[in-house]
C-alpha cells in the first residue's frame, strides 16, 4: 500500500474499497473475536472430563485450568496495548495474535498432562490479547464516538455468538471425533481468520490539527462505507499522552473496570461449574453439556439493540441493570430441576445480562478517553481487557474451590450475592442527586 495518508479509491475496484472500508474493519475484528471465542468456548465441556475422568483431577485442577486463559491474556494485553498505541499498527500485531492462537490450538490436541494443558491455556490467553486490545482499539481508530456503541454492541454479537457455538461443536466433536478433534477444527478456522486479517488493508492516520474543528465534525457524519484511508482522525499529534495510571484516576473509567472484573468473575465461574453440575446432576455428555451451553447464544443478538439504548438512556444505568439481572439468574440457574432442559430459561436470562452490563462499557471508555483528550484507545480497552482477565481467572478459581468444598448451589448465591453488592458502582450518583433535586424543585 501506498505511503500516503491520502490515496483516492474511487476509479478502484469494489474489492480493493473494501479493503479500506470501515465495513471491513468492522467485519474482520468481529471475525477475529468470533474465532477467539469459538476456541475458549470449544474446550468448555471438553476439559472437566479430561481432566476428572482421564487425568483423575478434581474440580479444583479444572478450576485453575480454566483461568490460566485469563492470565495469559493478562500478561499480554498490556504489552500488546503499549505497542499498537506507540507504532500505529493494528495488523501486524493482530496477524501474530492469530498464528499464536493456531500454534496455541495445535497443542490443546497434543497435551497429555495437566502441565501441557495449563501451558496450552496460558498460550491460548496470550493469543487472545492481542484480538481483543488490538481489535477494539482499530474500531476506536475509525469510528466516531457516537456511533461506538452500536458498532461495538454489533461487533461483540460475534464474540458471544462464538463463545455460545463453541461449547456445543466442541462437545459434539469430542464426544463424536476423539480429542483432538475439536481442536483440529478450531486450528484451521483460526488460520482462515489469519488470511482475512492478511485482506485487510491498514488504516492511515491523518494528522489534523485539534483546531480544525470544522473538519473534525464533517468526518463523523461520514458514511460507513467511506474509504477508512479518508476518515481516520484518532492519532492526533497534538492529543497529549495518558498513561493507564492517568485512565484508572478517572472514576468513570474505574468503575468500568471494576463492572468488568465482577461480571466477568461470574460469568467465567459458571464454565467449569455448570458441566460439573450437569454430569453429577444429571449424568450428561459432553455433547448434551455444550448444546445446552447454546441456551446462553439468543441474547447475544439483543447486544445491538443494547449498544443503541445505552446511547440514548445513559450506559452506567444500563450497566448496573445488567449487574442486577445477571445476580437475580445466578441462583435461579443453580435450583434442582426435575428435567435437565428446565435450566435452559434462566440460562438465557443470564446469558442476556452479559451484553446489558458489558455492551455499554466499551463506548463509554472510549467516550471518556476522547473527553480527556489523549490517544489512548488501545490502552483504554487494555484496562478492560485487563479487568476481564482478572474476572476470568478469580472466577474459575473461586468456582473450583467453593464446588470441592461445597455445592453449585452455594457458588451461585455467592456470585449473585456479590453482584448485588457492587452494581452501585456503575450508577453515576451525581446525576441521580441532580435529577432528585430538580423533580422535588418542580413538584
Amino acid at each position: 500500500m501506498a505511503g500516503t495518508d491520502s490515496i483516492d479509491l474511487r476509479d478502484t475496484s469494489a474489492w480493493t474499497r473494501a479493503r479500506y472500508s470501515r465495513l471491513g474493519v468492522a467485519c474482520v475484528v468481529a471475525l477475529t473475536l468470533f474465532t477467539d471465542m469459538l476456541v475458549y468456548g470449544v474446550v468448555i465441556p471438553c476439559l472437566p472430563i479430561l481432566v476428572i475422568d482421564r487425568l483423575e483431577g478434581d474440580s479444583t485442577m479444572v478450576g485453575f485450568l480454566f483461568g490460566c486463559y485469563a492470565f495469559g491474556l493478562l500478561l499480554a494485553t498490556p504489552v500488546f496495548a503499549i505497542l499498537s498505541d506507540r507504532y500505529q499498527n493494528r495488523r501486524y500485531p493482530m496477524m501474530g495474535g492469530m498464528l499464536g492462537l493456531v500454534i496455541s490450538t495445535l497443542a490443546f490436541a497434543m497435551a497429555d498432562t495437566y502441565a501441557l494443558l495449563v501451558l496450552a491455556r496460558v498460550a491460548q490467553g496470550v493469543a487472545g490479547g492481542a484480538s481483543w486490545t488490538i481489535g477494539l482499539g482499530l474500531l476506536a481508530d475509525v469510528f466516531p464516538t457516537k456511533k461506538l456503541g452500536a458498532v461495538m454492541g454489533t461487533v461483540l454479537t460475534a464474540h458471544t455468538v462464538g463463545f455460545a457455538l463453541g461449547p456445543g461443536i466442541g462437545g459434539a466433536l469430542y464426544e463424536y471425533g476423539g480429542m483432538e478433534a475439536p481442536f483440529f477444527f478450531c486450528a484451521g478456522f483460526a488460520v482462515l481468520n489469519f488470511l482475512a486479517i492478511l485482506w485487510l488493508a491498514e488504516p492511515k492516520h491523518n494528522h489534523i490539527e485539534e483546531t480544525q474543528d470544522h473538519v473534525s465534525r464533517a468526518q463523523e457524519e461520514i458514511d460507513e462505507t467511506t474509504p477508512l484511508v479518508d476518515s481516520c482522525n484518532r492519532a492526533s499529534t497534538d492529543k497529549k499522552s495518558l498513561t493507564m495510571i492517568d485512565l484508572l484516576k478517572n472514576w468513570r473509567i474505574l468503575s468500568c473496570v471494576l463492572c468488568v472484573t465482577v461480571s466477568a468473575s461470574v460469568f467465567a465461574g459458571i464454565e467449569p461449574a455448570l458441566p460439573i453440575h450437569l454430569q453429577q446432576t444429571f449424568n450428561a455428555s459432553a455433547s448434551t453439556i455444550g448444546f445446552i451451553f447454546v441456551a446462553m447464544v439468543v441474547p447475544a443478538f439483543l447486544a445491538p439493540l443494547i449498544g443503541h439504548l445505552s446511547d440514548k438512556i445513559g450506559r452506567q444505568a444500563i450497566s448496573a441493570t445488567g449487574m442486577i439481572m445477571m445476580a437475580i439468574a445466578s441462583p435461579l440457574v443453580a435450583l434442582q430441576y426435575t428435567s435437565i432442559y428446565w435450566i435452559i430459561p434462566p440460562l438465557m436470562v443470564f446469558g442476556l445480562s452479559s451484553p446489558v452490563t458489558l455492551t455499554p462499557v466499551l463506548p463509554e471508555m472510549g467516550e471518556t478517553v476522547n473527553e480527556m483528550g489523549g490517544a489512548a484507545y488501545a490502552q483504554v480497552y487494555a484496562l478492560y481487557n485487563m479487568a476481564y482477565s482478572i474476572g476470568m481467572f478469580i472466577g474459575p478459581v473461586v468456582a473450583g474451590l467453593i464446588m470441592s468444598a461445597a455445592d453449585f448451589e452455594t457458588l451461585m448465591i455467592v456470585f449473585g450475592a456479590s453482584l448485588i453488592i457492587c452494581s452501585p458502582i456503575m450508577m453515576n450518583w451525581g446525576a441521580v442527586y441532580r435529577r432528585t433535586v430538580a423533580f422535588f424543585r418542580r413538584n
